[in-house]
């Protein structure tokens, strides 16, 4: 399997700083492609939700860099993966909590992480970003973890997020997989980005066939970002697109033959926070 990736965010029209982040790097494993992908949203009734959301994304950029390739030659693979996802969320956990407790602020975010490798994609969901499957239809792969709502109806209503990253007093992130599928695309997005759009919208802007490249794909993220600013979205707007292409057959003899080879092809780090990580110990303004 190939993979296209794209990716566009906006801090919107009302708020100074954009507190999401997004990762997605691509590498290869045996001349197989292999693409995570990261989406946060830094808690935005709490302070420096950039900074967690930053946090987060730095830790699975390193995560794919030091620890996939050996994980990738496991024979239970998934149990595999998803132990070192837990350690790696209850450790970011606690750095992003005591960040917090150091400097005297509340801090959290969301996370919502997505990997392809081998015809496969695994999740791990902590919040209210989602991930989209469209094909022919379009299906919804996360369940917000919200309760109730504060607010007279859906346009005005705020949600209670059940669990974040560094803001609630433990995180139990959920985790599932299935097989990727050929010609789709995979969308992951802030809440931002959906609050003033509909699922019937959603599946036709982003349908496969309105996505043959890399540059349509950012064409329409960006068309959509700007729809919902316009439509009065108050929210950090912010979106991945992976769209899947079957290899072709003397792809595939060349990936048979590349046997232990592990490379990082392309990783983008995007997010406010250019250059400051929690473990550097940056100050607060």
């Amino acid at each position: 399997m190939r993979y296209l990736s794209a990716y566009y965010t906006d801090k919107g029209k009302r708020k100074g700083v954009n507190q999401d982040s997004l990762l997605v790097s691509k590498a290869k494993k045996r001349g197989r492609e292999v693409v995570l992908a990261v989406i946060c949203d830094g808690m935005g009734g709490l302070e420096r939700g950039e900074a967690a959301s930053f946090e987060v994304v730095c830790s699975f950029a390193a995560w794919l860099r030091e620890s996939f390739s050996a994980l990738a030659e496991e024979e239970e693979f998934e149990d595999e993966l998803y132990d070192s996802w837990e350690m790696l969320f209850q450790s970011v956990h606690q750095k992003i909590k005591k960040y917090g407790k150091d400097h005297g602020i509340r801090i959290g975010t969301t996370a919502t992480v997505m990997l392809l490798w081998q015809e496969r994609l695994y999740i791990a969901h902590v919040g209210d970003c989602r991930i989209y499957e469209i094909e022919k239809q379009i299906r919804q792969l996360t369940k917000d973890q919200v309760k109730g709502s504060l607010g007279r109806d859906e346009d005005t209503a705020s949600h209670i997020l059940m669990q974040g990253v560094g803001a609630s007093k433990t995180v139990r992130p959920v985790y599932h997989s299935k097989d990727v599928k050929e010609n789709a695309v995979y969308l992951l997005c802030t809440d931002g980005f959906r609050h003033k759009i509909s699922i019937q919208e959603l599946e036709k802007e982003f349908a496969p066939k309105e996505l043959a490249d890399e540059k349509a794909m950012v064409r329409q993220g960006e068309k959509i970002a700007k729809e919902v600013i316009k439509r009065g979205e108050r929210d950090n707007i912010s979106v991945i697109l992976l769209r899947t292409i079957p290899a072709p057959a003397d792809c595939l003899a060349v990936e048979d033959s590349c046997e232990g080879e592990y490379s990082i092809d392309k990783e983008a780090i995007v997010s406010d926070m250019a250059s400051i990580a929690l473990h550097q110990n940056a100050q607060k303004p």
